[in-house]
């Protein structure tokens, strides 16, 4: 067929795309030898690809005649006209499919009318980025994209759909981009490319997004004073194009923080540290748990020595903090959930990172001690009943207690009394998860606090020989309950190694025998 019958064949393929059929398949063509002999020059002439004012829907036809004449294409020797048309349509693909401001948030300030996709809209959306994808691999082939002046628009495109998340991608187009932009970030100049986007495109997004607790260099500020600009930024939707706008650059951001190295953080600290606060300080708790993450990463990247250097360990944990608060009733149990999955993690990863090294073991243990009590132990008390957030805080109690080590003896008094109860909770056995995090935690605080666990014996055998009497006594032994049994009986076995030659244990364990017979399993020295 000539060109004029595959514009039709790509018009009736892109119309036909609907959310029950998500079909990316090319229209099955036949190019003439006329289609065959022309060069790529002249087809992108002919489509006009250039005009400004196609509609989305214009592009996706062309897109599509364009990964047509690539597919077939065989041996075609391309003249430097065709390579600087490669150098082109890279941008232009790139360009047309960016996530559009259709699927970033509605700004409640915005006078705009809010528009809302509709299934087949978005399926159409990701056909187009995928085809976008598909064309991109084809200029590749065409003309290698070692030195293209566009790469920081063509890596921003490739990077917004690396995401599987996002509303505007599907597993094909992420595959697809992450294939093509590890090509790029195998390159020599990764470091200036990385650059390169955190300069052009994130920086001008966050720009308006002020934090008056750090300077423009990424310090801490000293004496902070709250400007008016910074005190009214919420009510203005401009100020957070980055939410409101262009929403993909978010994914974009985190591309470029998993691709960072310690020279490369040290380089770009100024265009670093403004999005990541301005993304965990956003009323959203959507974009806190993204902020949340991405301090992860980026402690996984910090040398210590600069945080400490630029003051930005204290602005870090002050920003996190607050979200460990993010519980029931006042947040909904599943957002609840991925926030504090994001926000311990993020704030144990920066006691290490901060306080690195053994000269700052002390500052790093009243970092931890911080965040056992006034995030996890608060936590449990406001929100305990919720038994997803009880197991998800007793294994970060775990993790906190294993860092703390023997310095953690200290919180027993308040540790061991939550976790016994738990233990002997009269419906415990309702929800097996929470009881095997608690005998680990258990398990954990016996090995840690070794020296004052003798002390604390007749509190732990309590709720282990309660618990494993009620499982034991249960009717139909479930699989989890049985491993949660294992693990009450190992740790029985750890604390009778711990407290051997500090007290009588056999005569202890002898009288707990003979008020319950059950027990003669359990305690066995």
């Amino acid at each position: 067929m000539n060109f004029e019958d595959l514009k039709n064949a790509s018009r009736n393929h892109v119309q036909g795309i609907t959310a029950n059929r998500r079909t990316s398949a090319l229209p099955k063509a036949c190019l003439s030898e006329e289609a065959r002999s022309t060069s790529l020059a002249s087809l992108v002439e002919k489509l006009e690809v250039a005009t400004s004012a196609k509609s989305q829907i214009q592009l996706f036809e062309d897109i599509t005649v364009l990964n047509v004449y690539l597919a077939e294409e065989r041996d075609r020797e391309h003249s430097r006209a065709d390579q600087d048309v490669v150098i082109f349509l890279r941008q232009w693909v790139a360009e047309a499919i960016l996530p559009t401001e259709a699927f970033a948030d509605f700004s409640p300030y915005s006078m705009k009318e809010k528009t809302t996709l509709t299934p087949d809209e978005i399926a159409k959306v990701r056909a187009m980025s995928l085809a976008g994808l598909q064309l991109l691999a084809h200029l590749q082939k065409v003309e290698p994209p070692s030195e293209d002046k566009h790469i920081v628009t063509i890596l921003t495109c490739l990077a917004s759909f690396t995401d599987l998340n996002e509303l505007w991608n599907c597993p094909e187009a992420m595959d697809r981009a992450c294939s093509l932009s590890e090509d790029y970030a195998t390159s020599k100049n990764l470091s200036t490319i990385l650059t390169g986007i955190l300069q052009e495109r994130v920086k001008p997004l966050f720009a308006k997004t002020k934090n008056a607790a750090i300077t423009q260099q990424g310090r801490k500020a000293i004496d902070p004073l709250p400007s008016a600009a910074t005190a009214h930024s919420d009510l203005d939707g401009d100020a957070k194009p980055w939410k409101y706008r262009d929403a993909y650059i978010i994914t974009v951001f985190q591309w470029v923080l998993n691709h960072l190295d310690e020279s490369s953080v040290q380089a770009n600290w100024p265009l670093l540290i403004p999005p990541l606060l301005a993304l965990i300080d956003d009323s959203s708790i959507e974009y806190k748990i993204k902020g949340c993450n991405f301090l992860a990463i980026f402690l996984q990247r910090c040398p210590s020595l600069l945080l400490e250097r630029t003051g930005l360990g204290e602005i870090f944990e002050n920003a996190v903090k607050p979200c460990l608060m993010s519980l029931p009733s006042l947040t909904e149990e599943a957002q609840s959930l991925q926030m504090l999955r994001a926000a311990y993690p993020a704030l144990i990863s920066l006691a290490r990172v901060r306080f690195h090294g053994g000269r700052h073991q002390a500052a790093r243990n009243k970092a931890l001690d911080r965040l056992l009590r006034d995030g996890i132990l608060k936590g449990y008390a406001n929100a305990g009943e919720h038994v997803k957030i009880a197991e998800l805080l007793v294994n970060e109690m775990t993790i906190v207690v294993t860092e703390l080590g023997v310095d953690s003896v200290k919180h027993l008094k308040h540790v061991l009394p939550l976790l016994t109860g738990i233990l002997a909770a009269p419906f415990a056995t309702a929800y097996p998860p929470l009881l095997q995090a608690s005998v680990k935690a258990v398990q954990t605080v016996i090995v840690t606090g070794w020296p004052r666990i003798a002390h604390h014996r007749g509190e732990i055998l309590k709720g282990l020989t309660i618990c494993w009497c009620r499982i034991r006594d249960e009717e139909a032994e479930s699989q989890e309950l049985k491993k949660v049994r294992e693990s009450i009986e190992q740790a029985v076995q750890l604390l009778t190694s711990v407290v051997t030659g500090n007290v009588k244990v056999v005569e202890e364990y002898e009288t707990l025998i003979d008020r319950d017979s059950r027990l003669r399993s359990l305690l066995v020295v």
